[in-house]
């Protein structure tokens, strides 16, 4: 399955409507090249199972399982050689809604913390799921269609969609996939990253607190991540420096420092090439 814009650009960095997509997938290659975006993602497995990367966590999935992406969360799927799953993708803006305000304060309970701010992962029950399939299928026949109701008819079926998750699925949620050994050591890397970012990590300090080779240890946390070491930190930082443009006042090569960057040029221009904007820009205008 190649995955493309409506103008078949490889890729995803921004949409301008409502994406819905059903493809195959059974290689270790990642889903799309992009791991984060600024848009929401709904991954749904239709049929199969895989593992799924989100943030710092490994998860199993089997068919029936739900991850909602928030804007900016890092997220990889993982595939066993020869294992075809079927895949349901929904991309959208919060804008791309019409909620009323009672219906859009309702829906934080997918997560139980909010919808804008946090992922969720879960299993939607059986009794469901063929209600869920009529749903995403007619939500795939009016991607497909381009004429002046099918993007009307889209956004119902994507509140319907978000009400049904709110509805049932946090019945459901799922648990890490904690006991998978595959996976530890480079868990314990992820995580180390995640609490020590601000301080100049090397390749060979990371790869060591996983136990690895450093080649070793590269090879196995693109497969697992999706991204290399050094990409991966970067996106860690970057993620809290997006943060504290928005919550604090403190300068740019201030937040730079802070963050782990020890040259503010180097951030500012990995900022505008992974967000679109200069971090200055991104203050004043983060829309």
């Amino acid at each position: 399955m190649d995955i493309t814009t409506k103008k078949g650009r490889r890729g995803r960095k921004d949409i301008d409507r409502i994406i819905v997509e059903k493809g195959r997938r059974g290689d270790f290659s990642p889903l799309q090249p992009d791991h984060y975006h600024s848009f929401y993602e709904i991954f749904y497995l239709w049929s199969g199972s895989c593992r799924f990367l989100l943030k710092d966590t490994v998860y199993q999935l089997e068919a029936g399982d739900l991850v909602f992406i928030a804007p900016g969360e890092l997220h990889h799927s993982l595939y066993s050689a020869g294992e075809i799953c079927e895949i349901v993708m929904i991309y959208f803006k919060e804008e791309y809604l019409h909620l009323s305000d009672r219906s859009a304060d309702s829906l934080t309970s997918i997560s139980g913390q909010g919808l804008q701010l946090h992922s969720f992962m879960g299993s939607v029950p059986t009794v469901y799921r063929e209600y869920l399939h009529s749903l995403l299928t007619r939500m795939l026949t009016e991607n497909s269609r381009f004429d002046e109701y099918s993007e009307h008819f889209e956004r119902c079926y994507l509140e319907e969609l978000l009400l049904m998750l709110m509805r049932y699925s946090v019945m459901n949620e799922k648990e890490p996939d904690l006991l998978n050994s595959r996976d530890a050591d480079i868990l314990l890397a992820t995580k180390y990253i995640y609490n020590n970012f601000r301080k100049p990590l090397t390749l060979e300090e990371v790869s060591s607190v996983a136990s690895l080779s450093p080649t070793y240890f590269s090879k196995k946390f693109k497969l697992i991540t999706g991204m290399g070491f050094k990409e991966y930190l970067n996106y860690v930082r970057l993620k809290h420096a997006q943060t504290a443009l928005l919550t604090t006042n403190s300068s740019i090569t201030d937040i730079a420092l802070e963050y782990g960057f020890n040259d503010s040029n180097y951030f500012k221009d990995l900022f505008k090439k992974v967000y679109g904007k200069s971090p200055r820009e991104y203050r004043k205008n983060p829309d």
